[in-house]
């Protein structure tokens, strides 16, 4: 049977098991050489690579014989053999224990069943008992000779026999004798061999001759051969006797169609006609009749011939027929062909001439065009689809004749009329126009000038405007603006703006008037311009007034008969500006109760209406006209009613001009009605209000109306004074304020209330502390069907009732909170409302029942018609707030509220509440609470604080409803009941601590290199393991990410040809799970894993594997929970290359960093016992765009170890190193394409450009045409078209050539010389020109350097360097100088002390030669002993005379 290893291992490189290979409930187990398969030890029992077979005990039990067993189960029974027993039959029975061996010297051997006996001499046999045999018992045969020996006998065969007994017959056919596949039969001592046939002998060695029978035919000689004869046969037989007669037609040796007929050894060939020979290869020559007549040529046909007829003059089979000379077409250029005997005649069209018309006869030899014109031929070809005047296709038929090409200025067929330049009227601005040859000449009438008269004169050129004027041209004149004035000086006039104007040196315009003087002759003059509100001549008049007490101002008009054709295209009208706060209003009403037109406003907008009979018309403009600021509008009317908005941006609206029948007469419009009407016009208005505000500015007709001809009225005031009522904000900031002109209104916003908001109604608090409360209310009217139920709200608590309606004690109408939302209850329908409102903030609440729908805060959908029975709040029905009286059941909506309600209302009648008696009536329509309980007046809140809420060490603050803990710095929480321990900053470099209830974690990202992690759980993981996730990035296709193991449970995790893989056994279960996602994971980018049990409420399930959020994959059967990670080794990250981000087991995390054995305070935990290297915190690639891997500047990106390189056009390849040859595409359209690195270029064709020689190049984009000759493009080039008085390629010579001394003078010394062109200047150097009238500026290349200034010279230039430079061009800095010292005061004490020093040199010389002479042929010690080593040693190698002789 076979036994499973003990140690399990976890590989990724093959899945071997994910084909379930193992039978018979067996575990299929991975190891090193593959899978192994564990069988199961419970009955039946099974065996097998894959535990497929039952079980045999038999083969193991190791019986010698047969077996016999019950398959899948251990028992089994052995039949021992003979010679064996014991229960295996595995001892050997001893036979010799009974002494089976005869006689005394015998032996006995004991074997497996048997015994052999080794006998003495003279003795065999099993037991000794036979005596051997000798020659008297004759045992020798076939005739051998029996000897005697040590062993008894020995037998001496004969020949032919061998063996003990010479029992053996020799087979002397082994020796293979019989030749040529001869059979060998044996004999005593003789063989016998059969031969083959062809062959004979006692061998079989000699070969038959098969020809002896004569067997081939037809005289055919016969060939021997072995075992077989060849017939070698005569010409014309063949076969193997050569018994056939051959076809010698049967290789088709016939030519030319001829018929073959076959004889015996030879053919005859019958051939067609025209052909003979043998063969019939020989073509019969029919020309030898000479067929052909009049000289023709015979050429020889099969069977036939042809006459070649050319230059008889004949055609035809035999040359008989006269053929047509024409027939050639020998006439050239279109000339017709005249048919003669053997000749013809060309008949030539006009222009041509010549036997075959072939001469073109040259018209323009005779010079016809007059005035140098430019004689064309009209045969020439090339000329037609090119010159205008030969704008069709050429024939010969129109060819005769020329075409001049008249010189500018001539016109006609030989250029012999003076074109007159002046029938085109070129002179522009009234110039008179003078004709010329070629040109023409404009006379130009005063402030115009140039060739057409074209350029006005601008006679602001000479500046005439003084004093910073700003002069406009004008047609032989021009006007100064002058400037505007500057302050503290007179502003400046007249005509030359050189007069200062002295007309508003008076400032005579009031009321902050603008003044502008102005000059009438010698008169000083001054003009007024007015502000709004004033008039006259000074502005001293205002137009301002207010109407304060909503009264009309009434202007009679004057009559005026007159019709509307009189009245001109002007209509009545009114203009007026207005400023007013109110926004519904009268401005003006004219005419009669039948005949009028009205302004008002309307909501704030202009409203104007025209009515005259069955005319009606009206207008509106939108806009806030009652804003307070001045607003001016007029109104007209005619045949439309206009209404212009005249502030700002003027706006205009009309109405009319449909019907022409129907118009708006001028008459009866005498009276105007200034911001109100009559009692009895009223019903002609819309706004039935009259106005109060501001006028100014008021036209009727055009005509101003002043305030003072309107007489003292109490209701009309002069100016326009008005409070700025809202600017203040008497709201403050709790309603909005709105301006009614001479006073203001508050419109509060709940809950406040009062004249200035100021006031606010009363909260009531609800269950206080730990009581409980609640109100009622009855209903004392019946309510709209669009009831709207809306209240403010403050409260902590997350459930309970606050607001219900009832009738009869059956809830109808329900809001309450519910962990801490709104809900609405309708009857037995409940519906959310609401986000989170009980965060201890007061909100504002309404639910209102519109068209059938419910809805919450006027905006949000609660109940539709469909949902929900509408209900009506009728008068006997009772509103509960806060909760219900005692005995009803207030529990299914979440209890007593706790909290405050102020301002509670059904549509707009508050339910008042009140504490004691009523002192005053409410301000509002009101419902008074029936009764009420523990309901206290103000919004108060609980001390919460009473109980010391706060621990370790925290302080309790009092909030509303609730507290609030001041924790210290190590501790948080609700209660300070956390332990914080990040503050103290436990995590390592790189790492991010985040605090858990009771420990921290220390978060980062690592970079891994088969650098695993160890890790253990010591027993902390008290949930269950359901879920393990990690975040990973990587490129490696296969890998372990994490494993763990205890005994038979294991789990792996790992990569697998860049997919996941996951194995795992758990609990008491032999079954391997494995599965793999269908996601690659292995793309260089951070994946989210997620394992998890599909169900973790239930012992087993299927675990599902998730990347990124998306399904990827699931276990094949359920399993439970992986407990076992509480006591196992956890490896992480084995043979991985990559970063990991976080990862989980059972939502433990497992750090990366820290100490070995570290462990952290929380109570699960993974702690990292060991490792092989400590991982790189942070993810990094190992690849990188820092070297610039990426050539010919090729964009590097970098893909997590892994680089892409983006190459720039024209290169490719993985580092964009290979250069692409653009010229493969061939790009350029009409030129030659060179490559070049990166790019290309085209070398085009004359006459093409472009980067791709795509365009037909404008040869006279930059011609070189010189003084004003024309470009004329041409195939190659461009062709300079020259004026009358210049000539040369580019027009660059004067004709007729200019003289010296004559037409041209050389300037600054230059030599004119005379050429075939004219004079020409040759200058000296420095001067250039024409005339070297130029100087050349040898300063224009900036020479100078180092800031230098240049100086221009006669062909030369000097360089002025500043302080630190010098040189020609300034190019050599200046070494830094110190203070100068006179070089005299230093350089005679140092002349001095060298003279000095070199007297002393002299002395020490003399002295010292002196001393050496004397000393020379002398011996003294000490003075060798001073001098020192060097003179002793001068005096070894060269020893004084005197002391050699010593």
């Amino acid at each position: 049977m076979a036994q499973g290893s003990s140690r399990l291992f976890c590989t990724v490189t093959s899945d071997v098991c994910l084909s379930s290979p193992c039978q018979n409930n067996s575990t299929c187990v991975p190891d090193l050489n593959g899978y192994l398969c564990i069988c199961s030890f419970t009955p039946p029992i099974y065996t097998g690579e894959h535990c497929e077979r039952l079980y045999d005990p038999c083969e193991s039990a190791g019986c010698l014989s047969s077996c016999f067993s019950t398959p899948g189960t251990e028992n089994f029974t052995c039949l021992c053999p003979d010679g064996f027993d014991g229960p295996n039959c595995t001892r050997n029975i001893n036979e010799c224990e009974s002494n089976p061996c005869m006689g005394l010297k015998s032996y006995c051997v004991d074997g497996v069943n048997g015994y052999s006996c080794h006998c003495p001499s003279g003795y065999s046999g099993d037991d000794c008992g036979t005596k051997v045999r000798d020659c008297a018992d004759d045992p020798c045969y076939n005739n051998a000779t029996c000897v005697w020996a040590p062993s008894g006998y020995e037998c001496k065969c004969i020949a032919g026999f061998r063996g003990q007994h010479c029992e053996e017959d020799i087979d002397e056919c082994l020796s293979q004798p019989c030749r040529n596949g001869a059979i060998c039969q044996d004999g005593i001592d003789v063989y016998q061999c059969y031969c083959v046939p062809g062959f004979q002998g006692y061998h079989c060695d000699i070969d038959i001759n098969e020809c002896a029978s004569q067997p081939c035919e037809n005289n055919g000689t016969c060939i021997n051969g072995r075992d077989r004869y060849i017939c070698e046969c005569l010409i014309g037989f063949t076969g193997v006797n050569c018994e056939a007669d051959v076809d010698e037609c049967e290789a088709d040796p016939c030519q030319n169609g001829a018929t073959c007929h076959d004889h015996v050894g030879l053919y005859t060939c019958e051939c067609v006609p025209g052909y003979e020979g043998i063969n019939c290869e020989l073509n019969i020559n029919e020309c030898d009749s000479s067929p052909c007549q009049h000289g023709g040529t015979c050429l020889d046909m099969v069977n036939g011939y042809e006459c070649d007829c050319s230059g008889t003059g004949f055609v035809g089979s035999f040359c008989e027929v006269d053929i047509p000379e024409c027939a050639s077409d020998p006439c050239q250029h279109g000339a017709t062909c005249q048919e003669g005997v053997n000749q013809y005649t060309c008949l030539c069209l006009p222009g041509y001439e010549g036997e075959n018309c072939e001469l073109d006869v040259d018209e323009c030899e005779t010079q016809p065009c007059e005035n140098d014109g430019e004689c064309f031929q009209r045969s020439n070809s090339s000329y037609y689809r090119v010159l205008p005047e030969l704008d069709t296709d050429f024939s010969y038929e129109s060819a005769a004749g020329y075409l001049c090409y008249c010189r500018a200025g001539f016109t006609g067929d030989n250029c012999s009329i003076n074109v007159n330049e002046c029938e085109s009227a070129p002179c522009e601005n009234g110039g008179t126009c003078e004709d010329l040859i070629n040109a023409f000449q404009c006379s130009c009438p005063p402030g115009f000038t140039g060739v057409v008269c074209e350029i006005n004169v601008d006679e602001c050129e000479t500046k005439p405007c003084q004093n910073g004027g700003r002069c406009e041209d004008a047609i032989n004149d021009y006007t100064c603006h002058c400037p505007p004035p500057v302050p503290d000086q007179l502003p400046w006039g007249g005509r030359d703006c050189d007069v200062p104007l002295t007309g508003c040196v008076r400032d005579p315009c009031q009321n902050n008037a603008t003044c502008v003087p102005s000059l009438h002759g010698d008169q000083h003059q001054h003009t007024c311009r007015c502000p709004s509100g004033f008039i006259g001549d000074t502005c001293a008049t205002s137009t301002t007034f207010s109407v304060t007490t909503g009264g009309y101002l009434v202007i009679e008009v004057p009559r005026i008969n007159r019709t509307r054709r009189q009245a001109g295209s002007q209509g009545p009208g009114v203009q007026l500006r207005f400023r007013t706060t109110l926004p519904d209003l009268i401005l003006f009403f004219r005419g009669s109760r039948e005949h009028f037109f009205i302004l008002e406003l309307i909501g704030g907008n202009l409203h104007s209406r025209a009515e005259s009979g069955d005319l009606k018309l009206a207008v509106r403009l939108s806009g806030d006209f009652s804003d307070g600021l001045w607003q001016e509008v007029s109104v007209s009317v005619d045949e439309r009613l206009v209404l212009t908005s005249l502030s700002g941006d003027p706006t205009k609206a009309e109405d009319g001009g449909h019907n022409q029948l129907l118009s708006f007469q001028p008459h009866g419009l005498e009276k105007v009605y200034i911001g109100g009407v009559p009692q009895e016009y009223l019903n002609k208005t819309a706004s039935r209000m009259g106005f109060v505000g501001c006028f100014e500015d008021l036209l009727v007709d055009s005509q101003p109306v002043l305030p003072q001809s309107f007489g003292p009225q109490s209701d009309v005031q002069m100016g326009c004074v008005k409070s700025d009522w809202c600017g203040r904000d008497p709201c403050a900031e709790r309603g909005r304020c709105v301006d009614l002109w001479s006073d203001y209104r508050c419109d509060c916003r709940r809950p406040f209330n009062g004249h200035n908001c100021s006031e606010e109604f009363t909260s009531w608090t609800f269950s206080p502390e730990r009581n409980r409360s609640f109100a009622a209310f009855p209903i004392m009217q019946q309510h709209t069907d669009d009831v709207m139920v809306s209240l403010w709200l403050k409260s902590r608590q997350l459930n309970g009732l606050v607001f219900q309606l009832q009738r009869e004690n059956q809830a109808y109408l329900t809001i309450f909170l519910k962990n801490g939302f709104l809900y609405i209850a309708l009857y037995n329908s409940t519906r959310n409302a609401s986000r989170f409102l009980t965060d201890g903030e007061r909100v504002f609440v309404s639910i209102k029942q519109e068209q059938g729908f419910i809805l919450f805060n006027q905006t949000q959908q609660v109940f539709t018609p469909r949902e929900f029975v509408g209900f009506k709040v009728e008068a006997g029905d009772v509103a509960y707030l806060g909760g219900l009286p005692e005995g009803e059941n207030a529990g299914q909506w979440g209890g007593y509220f706790k909290g405050c309600l102020q301002d509670v209302r059904i549509d707009d009648t508050q339910l008042y509440m009140y504490s004691g008696s009523i002192s005053q009536k409410p301000l509002h329509p009101s419902y008074l609470p029936r009764n009420s309980s523990n309901v206290l007046e103000g919004c108060a809140g609980d001390q919460t604080c009473k109980m010391k809420p706060c621990l370790n060490g925290g302080k309790c603050r009092v909030i509303w409803n609730d507290f609030v803990c001041s924790c210290p710095l190590n501790f948080s929480g609700k209660t300070c009941e956390t332990r914080v321990w990040c503050v103290s900053d436990p995590c390592d470099f790189g790492t991010q601590c985040v605090d858990l209830p009771d420990g921290y974690e220390c978060l980062s990202n690592a970079t891994f290199d088969s650098n695993a992690l160890k890790f253990n759980a010591n027993g902390t993981l008290f949930l269950p393991v359901t879920n393990i996730s990690m975040r990973l990035r990587t490129r490696e296709e296969n890998g372990t990410l994490l494993r763990a193991t205890n005994r038979l449970e294991f789990f792996c995790m790992g990569l697998l040809n860049s997919s996941l893989i996951v194995k795992f056994r758990n609990g008491n279960s032999l079954e391997v799970h494995a599965f793999t996602s269908d996601v690659l994971v292995s793309d260089g980018d951070w994946h989210q894993v997620e394992l998890s049990m599909s169900s973790s409420r239930i012992a087993a399930s299927r675990w599902h594997l998730s990347v990124d959020g998306q399904a990827s994959g699931f276990s094949l059967a359920s399993a439970g929970n992986m407990e076992f990670f509480n006591s196992s080794t956890v490896w992480l990250a084995e043979n991985y290359t990559g970063c990991l981000g976080e990862v989980r087991i059972g939502g433990v995390y497992l750090p990366f960093s820290g100490l070995l054995e570290d462990e952290a305070p929380q109570t699960s935990q993974f702690i990292r016992v060991g490792e092989i290297s400590e991982p790189r915190l942070g993810c990094s690639s190992s690849s990188s765009c820092v070297s610039d891997p990426c050539q010919n500047n090729g964009t590097c990106t970098d893909l997590f170890n892994l680089i892409a390189c983006e190459c720039g056009p024209g290169w490719r390849g993985e580092r964009c190193q290979e250069n692409v040859d653009e010229c493969g595409q061939q790009p350029c359209v009409r030129g030659t394409c060179r490559d070049l690195p990166g790019d290309y270029e085209c070398q085009c064709d004359p006459g093409y450009a472009g980067k791709n020689c795509q365009l037909e190049a404008d040869a006279c984009h930059e011609h070189r045409c010189e003084n004003g000759g024309s470009c004329v493009a041409a195939v190659m080039g461009y062709t300079c078209v020259c004026p009358p008085d210049h000539s040369g390629p580019l027009c660059q010579w004067r004709f007729p050539p200019q003289q010296c001394d004559v037409d041209l003078q050389c300037e600054h010394g230059g030599v004119c010389t005379e050429g075939l062109w004219g004079a020409n200047c040759t200058c000296r150097p420095g001067f250039t020109g024409d005339r070297c009238e130029v100087d050349i500026d040898e300063c224009e290349s900036n020479p100078c350097q180092n800031g230098g200034t240049c100086v221009n010279r006669h062909n030369k230039y000097l360089c002025e360097c500043v302080s630190d430079f010098s040189g020609e061009t300034c190019e050599n800095p200046k070494q830094q100088q110190q203070e100068r010292v006179p070089w005299l005061m230093v350089a005679v004490p140092l002349a001095c002390l060298a003279i000095l020093l070199a007297a002393i040199g002299l002395v020490c010389l003399v002295l010292t030669a002196r001393k050496k002479r004397q000393s020379e042929g002398t011996y003294s010690p000490s003075q060798q002993e001073v001098a020192g080593a060097r003179l002793e040693m001068g005096s070894v190698l060269k020893v004084p005379p005197e002391e050699r002789l010593i």
